[in-house]
């Protein structure tokens, strides 16, 4: 019972009492002597009694109890309202309940979020995936993995939002009890983390000065190409380039102008090459060129053409026009070697003959 109702019960006994007692006190001012019936009178009353304290032990133990539970109502929304994650009800498609972290989360007073739902809280091309979810979320169909949407700020600024649900009932209606995390902070993080992987394995590859990939890659990838070819029976090329008297180019420029020089050689490198090509800086000012599926005379007529390339290019550093050429020597597999090294160090010696003939040529090993 109620503390209404029961207040209601103790007054209706207490009439009862007050009623035996006024018929007792009729009955003996008329003379009547029946002595059963204000012993009856009496008893009712100790049953009243009894009942009554019954009632009110009754009545305090449901007092205890109601001030219990609005004590925990008061925790329950405590904890809520205090909360680092959002939390909503969502009825009929709307946020019957927010907390105001909730409201913080995308930019909307406590009044504002309750004039909303779901839908209203993200950006339009994901509206259709909230709803399949809601859809799944009520029938108790949703996994307990959350799930991860690009929420829409009341400013326009949009936010990732990881949200977890569960099925409820209000007043018999299905609903949705939700709990929402902001972590755009999380998802910037992991945006950082993998641009910096990214940028470490690029470094980890490629020379920082021309952009060509380093002596490390090409320890790592010429060896396959080599077995690649063998398996297929197919032809790979090497090309060593050296810039001529480039020793000068830093004596009289500077090592500022030398580097100039060797970003526009590496340039040259790229322009010139084909997507299956493997450009490297083997060290210094010595440049190594992979031509996979080349044959000995196709790679000589490509080193040709860088060679003549730089010999036309004027290279800009201050107000000095800086003008090099380069030496170049070719090697094949398998006719040249049959490993990495043999074919390095037969493109080497093709590119010291060149040298030792005047240099700005090709020698084919």
């Amino acid at each position: 019972m109620d503390e209404p109702a029961l207040r209601t019960e103790i007054v209706r006994l207490n009439k009862i009492i007050q009623a035996l007692m006024n018929r007792a006190e009729r009955s003996m001012s008329i003379g009547e002597s029946d002595f059963s019936i204000f012993q009856t009178a009496i008893m009712l009353e100790e049953q009243v009694r009894r009942r009554t304290e019954e009632l009110e032990a009754a009545l305090r133990t449901n007092e205890k109890i109601l001030r219990a539970l609005r004590e925990s109502e008061a925790k329950f929304h405590g904890l809520v309202d205090q909360s680092l994650v959002g939390i909503a009800i969502i009825l009929d498609g709307r946020f019957s309940h927010a907390n105001p972290k909730l409201a913080s989360i995308f930019g909307y007073s406590a009044d504002e979020i309750l004039r909303l739902g779901p839908l209203d809280v993200v950006v339009e091309n994901e509206r259709p995936l909230v709803v399949e979810h809601l859809r799944k979320g009520i029938a108790g169909e949703t996994k307990d993995t959350p799930v991860i949407y690009l929420g829409l700020r009341k400013d326009g600024t949009r936010v990732h939002i990881e949200v977890a649900s569960s099925p409820m009932s209000v007043a018999g209606r299905p609903a949705l009890i939700a709990v929402l995390t902001d972590i755009s902070e999380r998802v910037q993080a992991e945006t950082d983390v993998h641009m910096l992987n990214a940028q470490l394995r690029e470094m980890a590859t490629h020379d920082a000065l021309t952009g060509l990939f380093n002596r490390r890659y090409l320890e790592d990838t010429f060896e396959r190409e080599l077995i690649r070819a063998a398996r297929q029976n197919r032809p790979v090329s090497v090309v060593m380039g050296d810039l001529d008297h480039f020793k000068a180019v830093n004596d009289t420029y500077g090592h500022q102008a030398g580097d100039a020089v060797l970003r526009e050689f590496g340039r040259l490198m790229k322009l010139h090459a084909r997507g299956s090509d493997i450009c490297c800086r083997y060290g210094g000012e010595e440049f190594l060129l992979v031509l996979p599926d080349m044959t000995e005379e196709k790679a000589c007529e490509r080193a040709e053409q860088l060679r003549t390339a730089i010999a036309d290019a004027t290279i800009m550093f201050d107000t000095s026009a800086i003008r090099v050429t380069a030496s170049f020597g070719v090697a094949s597999f398998p006719r040249h070697g049959k490993t990495g090294d043999k074919l390095i160090g037969a493109a080497d010696n093709a590119l010291y003959a060149a040298k030792e003939s005047g240099r700005n040529q090709v020698r084919a090993a």
